[in-house]
């Protein structure tokens, strides 16, 4: 029996050791892209109540107690991971991927933030960590293909100029200006040029409103949907220091092919024969041409690789710093970004000036929170940025010179003369100096931007009056100011025509009539082209609380704001918001907006903008999460109601009749004139804003632990009473009409984005596809009935091209004599053919019909990668816009109006009348071939493109690498506009230029960028 009693008390003696044996501790580290990564939770998985969360430096350490050896890692903002630790001895580290799809992310809606789990409208958000590498200097650039419902196109890739123009959900509006989103900055209203001006460093996230429920709080500002940034803030714990450094190379992403010289000469003798003339060059003049033997009498110059350099240089550097404790907490920002143009530099020592694009800005941000009291805080934020854009004097338009064949051609002159003096077209009517010359003796044009922001904002608690209740106030100063400044001459430059020596005649250098000897002096011009000062007074009293299951909140705000610039009368704005909602057990939600605002720009200055949203979380029922476990959230909402915009074209009083100065009188016996006034057009005492009614119905999945992840809406808006010319009535009136609130247009769609987040074995990846649909239909448009219903604009989508059909080209006289012919000039073989709609037998307007499609894409789509690997990382964005038209004109293309391509060696003869893929040429302007005089579908081409638009690939150091105190090290490689497939070949232009435009504006760029980022 004492045998049994001393092996009971062994057992019991070892049973702790044993158990303690199989209580693992694990250590480690949680990090982001930027660095530590504080507050994550840490959970054993299978043992929920076993979990700790990471310090102020990302470190944790956890006892394991049960028998999965896998620790569950969560973080408000971040995909949720499992890592594997069985047989761990050594600390781990545990990386991140930010996500704005998990259950408790935040969601940004008008003045206040909700849970995906809880919210009801409409929205897309990005986290900044998602953009903050991309290399473009604006904002807007970075968000085509990551956010659905974002429409964009990048018009220009100058330097500092660069920004895309971006709509949200299509357009709706008749008015171009009344497409424009409405801008908001931590809850301040921002232009468009601010906007593209903000530092992505200072960004925490941005979020796309889309309904009427997240934007019937803007109430006259909401139609054109919001676009709201929310800028970072500092956190408790010991200061935070990021050092970001980047040096990237620019290259154009598609560059213009000219041809040269000898085979310019042969198209234009050809082109001059067509048009009955005499040739233009001889055979001799053809063989030096071709040969190069006369460089200087038979220039062969390339005008385009002359001028512009194969690459230029950008730079990026930011630092932040953040922190805080309990009493005050503090993020503070600076950075500089510095982008050079493609432009060489012809400076000498006769003129050293920068005749170059250049691109500088400078910026700083702080952002403070200061607990005054237990239930007082106050919020103080400073921002400026200062911006320098430098463009040449010598032509408004670089690229435009080049492309324009009346004032550059290869043969024209050459680059220099033989002595190094400036040359001259000799084929202009002008004796227009040659590019170089006026790059390197005409000045520049600088502009600087500053822009100066401060916010001041006390919240204060009323818990003793009622749990949940505050209050809080907020003015914003917000100004910018541009000044100009101009070094520049303004009269012609000494040119020469050179003629070499021949026999007995010696080699001269000729002047054209009237052209100076010497340079003249710089003219210095300055001043100030804009001052624009912003004043905003926010009052607002917030109500929120839980009791059980339901959860209750409300928002009362007042908000007044008065904008001017310079000497013009200022912009008053004056609203009253509110906002109702209620929860159950984040099961039933239902939310009611209501905006009562107007503007000084109506004689009836005030409107009503309801909404109403409403949410089922069906996941939160019993009989779905008994029996669907592996869905998380499945979530159905919709919203209805009612927004506007106050966007008015033309004069900004429209309700008032307008007079003018012009035209004189005469009085008295010496005939002396007196200034007269001009009647204006008639004012409109009805006028009032555009209103839409938008209907959205959505669903939020997520599945398998948040692996995958779905957003979908669908949307249909009516924007109506847009203000409008009435076109029906006859211009014999004798007096101009007012706009008047008549148009109405239906705009409708789809947008959304899936996601699945996975992992094999440490190899963590995510892939994703955004899309977004939006297609514009005009219900009605008072216009004069045409001829034929085919040429009624109402019916069809906004900017619908009109033009003629094309059938093909005419193959000889036969077919010339046989087919009907264009109302002016002369139709010949080689010509475009066009259809006669209307069966007279003649190609004038009434055959015109609807061809193609608006400018602006109806479809876009994004196709964002993800993989992580330990210190490794590749993130790539593939973006692609369909269904949109284009067409260019003038310069762009016309044989002669532009500089020769290769696409006009493709040009119709008689032998080549079988593959001809363009027109015979022409010198005559205005022909039937011309795009500007017949727009066809033979121009008018259904483009759509796909970009290799971002890719990222970084390495983050080990921490037990790292030397002194540096607490994060990664370095990184980062491209922008890659790769680009189009479906054209007729134009040489980028895919998203302006259609109906000479496409000359400055190339987009591809950038190659290299970076270093520390943490401290």
């Amino acid at each position: 029996m004492r045998k049994l009693i001393r092996l009971v008390q062994i057992v019991i003696f070892f049973i702790p050791i044993v158990a303690y044996s199989q209580q693992a501790a694990v250590t480690g580290v949680v990090k982001d892209a930027s660095g530590s990564l504080p507050g994550v939770t840490v959970i054993e998985k299978g043992l929920p109540t076993n979990g700790v969360s990471t310090d102020a430096e990302g470190k944790f350490k956890i006892i394991l107690k049960g028998n999965s050896n896998v620790l569950v890692f969560r973080a408000v903002g971040y995909v949720t991971r499992e890592i594997k630790v069985a047989n761990t001895t050594s600390s781990i580290e545990v990386k991140l991927q930010t996500s704005a799809q998990g259950l408790d992310e935040v969601v940004v809606v008008g003045y206040g933030t909700r849970t995906r789990i809880t919210n009801t409208g409409a929205v897309s958000t990005i986290s900044a960590d998602k953009i903050r590498n991309i290399p473009t200097s604006s904002v807007q650039n970075t968000l085509a293909g990551r956010v659905p419902g974002f429409f964009s196109q990048q018009r220009s890739g100058q330097p500092g100029k660069d920004a895309s123009d971006f709509f949200i959900r299509g357009v709706s509006s008749l008015n171009a200006d009344g497409n424009r989103p409405l801008i908001v900055v931590d809850d301040i209203e921002y232009t468009y040029e601010q906007l593209s001006q903000i530092n992505v460093n200072e960004i925490e996230n941005i979020s796309i409103l889309k309904d009427a429920s997240t934007t019937a709080i803007y109430g006259i500002k909401g139609a054109n949907g919001v676009l709201v940034v929310r800028t970072r803030r500092g956190t408790i714990g010991d200061p935070k220091v990021t050092i970001r450094v980047e040096t990237g190379l620019q290259t154009p992403i598609k560059k213009p092919v000219f041809l040269d010289s000898y085979n310019t000469a042969v198209l234009r003798n050809e082109a001059l024969s067509n048009d009955g003339f005499p040739a233009q060059f001889s055979q001799n003049d053809l063989d030096l041409f071709k040969s190069g033997a006369d460089e200087f009498g038979h220039p062969d110059v390339n005008w385009y690789n002359e001028i512009f350099k194969p690459r230029a240089s950008q730079s990026n550097a930011n630092i932040d710093i953040s922190g805080g404790t309990p009493r005050a907490k503090y993020f503070i920002s600076g950075g500089a970004f510095t982008q050079d143009g493609a432009v060489k530099d012809f400076a000498t020592e006769r003129s050293e000036v920068n005749s170059n694009y250049f691109y500088k800005r400078y910026n700083f941000r702080t952002n403070l929170d200061l607990q005054a009291t237990k239930t007082l805080t106050f919020r103080v934020d400073l921002t400026g940025r200062f911006g320098e854009i430098n463009e040449p004097y010598a032509a408004s338009n670089l690229l435009g010179e080049i492309y324009n064949y009346e004032r550059t051609t290869p043969y024209g002159a050459p680059f220099l003369n033989p002595n190094g003096s400036y040359a001259y077209n000799r084929y202009s009517t002008n004796y227009l100096p040659t590019i170089n010359s006026r790059l390197a003796t005409q000045g520049y044009n600088r502009t600087r931007r500053t822009d100066f922001n401060i916010l001041l904002e006390a919240n204060q608690k009323l818990d003793v009056i009622t749990s949940g209740l505050s209050a809080k106030v907020r003015v914003s100063y917000a100004s910018t100011s541009d000044i100009y400044r101009g070094l520049t001459r303004e009269t012609n430059i000494p040119v020469y025509l050179y003629t070499p020596a021949t026999g007995s005649r010696a080699e001269s250098y000729v002047r054209p009539p009237g052209g100076p000897f010497v340079l003249s002096q710089f003219f210095l011009r300055a001043g100030n082209s804009n001052s624009y000062k912003s004043v905003n007074l926010q009052g607002f009293i917030n109500y929120d609380r839980t009791f059980g299951k339901n959860h209750v909140y409300s928002l009362l705000l007042y908000n007044r704001n008065s904008q001017n610039n310079k000497s013009d009368l200022p912009t008053n704005y004056l609203g009253y918001s509110g906002r109702v909602g209620y929860e159950f057990d984040q099961k039933y939600l239902f939310d009611v907006n209501v905006a009562y605002n107007g503007s000084d720009r109506f004689a009836k200055h005030f409107g009503l903008f309801p909404a109403v949203s409403t949410g089922w979380n069906i996941s939160r029922e019993k009989f779905f999460k008994n029996n669907i476990k592996f869905v998380s959230l499945l979530k159905i909402r919709g919203s209805y109601g009612l927004v506007g915009s106050d966007a008015t074209p033309g004069n900004k009083y429209l309700y008032q009749q307008t007079y003018s100065r012009g035209g004189s009188y005469k009085f008295g016996e010496s005939s002396v004139d007196f200034v007269g006034i001009l009647e204006g057009a008639l004012g409109n005492s009805f006028v009032t804003w555009e209103k839409q009614r938008q209907m959205d119905i959505g669903i939020d999945l997520n599945a398998f632990n948040d692996k995958i992840t779905l957003t979908a809406d669908y949307f249909r808006n009516v924007r109506y009473d847009q203000l409008v010319d009435r076109k029906s009535v006859s211009e014999a009136l004798g007096v101009g009409l007012p706009k008047e609130n008549l148009g109405k247009v239906l705009n409708r769609g789809f947008d959304g984005t899936i996601t699945y987040n996975g992992a094999i074995h440490a190899v963590q990846y995510n892939v994703g596809v955004v899309f977004s649909y939006a297609k514009n239909k005009i219900l009605y448009f008072d216009e004069p009935a045409p001829d034929y219903p085919r040429l009624l604009e109402t019916g069809r989508p906004l900017g619908q091209p009109f033009g003629y059909t094309w059938i093909g080209f005419y193959k000889d006289e036969a077919d010339v004599a046989n087919s009907p012919k264009p109302a002016t000039g002369q139709a010949k073989p080689g010509d475009l053919k066009y259809a006669d709609l209307n069966g007279d037998n003649i190609i004038d307007q009434k055959d015109k019909g609807a061809i193609g499609k608006p400018n602006l894409q109806n479809l876009t789509f994004g196709l964002p990668i993800g993989v992580h690997y330990k210190g490794f990382d590749a993130n790539i964005l593939i973006q692609g816009s369909l269904n949109y038209s284009l067409i260019l004109t003038n310069q762009a293309i016309e044989p002669f109006q532009s500089q020769l391509q290769p696409i006009h060696q493709q040009r119709w003869t008689p032998q080549t009348s079988d593959i001809a893929q363009f027109p015979r040429l022409t010198t005559i302007r205005n022909t039937i071939n011309s795009p500007s005089a017949y727009p066809s579908d033979f121009w008018l081409i259904d483009a759509q493109f796909i970009r290799l638009k971002t890719v990222e690939l970084s390495y983050s150091l080990p921490e037990k690498l790292l030397p002194f105190k540096i607490d994060n090290a990664r370095i990184y490689l980062s491209g922008y506009n890659l790769l680009t497939w189009t479906n054209y070949s007729l134009y040489q232009q980028d895919p998203e230029v302006a259609s109906n435009s000479v496409g000359d504006s400055y190339l987009n760029q591809r950038v190659v960028n290299l970076g270093v980022q520390l943490g401290f």
